[in-house]
């Protein structure tokens, strides 16, 4: 039984739904796959980056080539980044934590328009670049809807020091309160408020029905669950509906979910994800499960 905790559950791992996502798959003529890159695909924290194994590379391209999928892989990075580490064109990317979208085999798209803040992200990097220059081992990025400080490698006071720099100039600039600090394991980032994942989820789900569709959403962090959000609402299940109360003696056994969302975590913890995998390799497998579920039923 998943414990409802104020809009929040404890998910089941997935290898106890087997059974469900197998339903789930079969009851879905198309199928919509959302998943974040790092600490999802590929292991988070690691100096350098760590890139998508070859096997996981070949396991997104099968997966890809299967008619009824969708696949979306989502990041902070820019499409061009993404696009660098995974090399596969049926695959959908999601850049700059949703402001850049690119349909398999499609062009970029940018949902949001700039606009003004163009002026006021140039005056942010060029000001951190002056209140940070003594700091040599960080790094300032401007990626066009966002400016990031990245820190690897650096000693943790350093790292603290040249995070509360970053953050005291975007105070300093943002009078209009336009960017949101997002922070990470290895830096922090300035952005466009008002515009996340789960927009970009919404976006490319807008005109999709969920009579004969289903949603998969997997991630790992407080950002994916705005997109845990996301495929939640468009499923129109809600939270606490019989369908994401695994076990409850009332459903119906045929009911199958139209959205799955999935935490990445070693272990479960609250979330609005109702299934749950420990680590990128658990994905991986899933993966993989996920492949031979659909080449036998679809």
């Amino acid at each position: 039984m998943v414990v409802d905790t104020t809009g929040l559950a404890f998910p089941k791992h997935v290898t106890e739904e087997i059974d469900l996502l197998s339903r789930a798959l079969g009851n879905a003529y198309r199928i919509f796959l959302f998943a974040d890159y790092g600490g999802t695909l590929v292991p988070n924290g690691v100096f350098p980056e760590a890139e998508p194994s070859p096997l996981l590379l070949r396991r997104l391209d099968k997966l890809s080539g299967v008619e009824s999928f969708s696949i979306f892989v989502m990041s902070g990075k820019t499409v061009g980044e993404l696009d660098a580490a995974l090399g596969l064109d049926d695959v959908g990317l999601i850049g700059q934590s949703g402001f850049e979208i690119r349909r398999p085999r499609g062009e970029i798209v940018h949902p949001v328009n700039v606009g003004s803040a163009n002026e006021l992200l140039h005056r942010l990097e060029l000001e951190a670049h002056g209140r940070l220059e003594a700091y040599s081992d960080v790094r300032l990025s401007n990626k066009g809807f966002a400016i990031t400080l990245e820190h690897d490698g650096c000693t943790s006071p350093v790292a603290r020091r040249a995070t509360r720099g970053f953050t005291d100039v975007v105070r300093s600039v943002d009078r209009h309160n336009q960017l949101e600090l997002m922070y990470r394991s290895n830096g922090v980032e300035a952005r466009l408020a008002g515009w996340r994942k789960g927009d970009a989820i919404r976006h490319i789900l807008r005109d999709v029905s969920t009579d004969d569709s289903l949603a998969i959403c997997i991630g790992d962090d407080v950002t994916d669950e705005e997109a845990f959000e996301a495929v939640l609402e468009w499923s129109d299940d809600g939270f606490g509906s019989s369908v994401w109360m695994m076990g409850d003696p009332d459903a119906e056994d045929d009911d199958v979910p139209a959205a799955l969302p999935i935490l990445v975590s070693p272990s479960p913890r609250p979330t609005k994800a109702t299934l749950f995998v420990r680590g990128p390799h658990e994905v991986y497998e899933f993966l993989s499960s996920m492949t031979a579920i659909a080449t036998a039923l679809l």
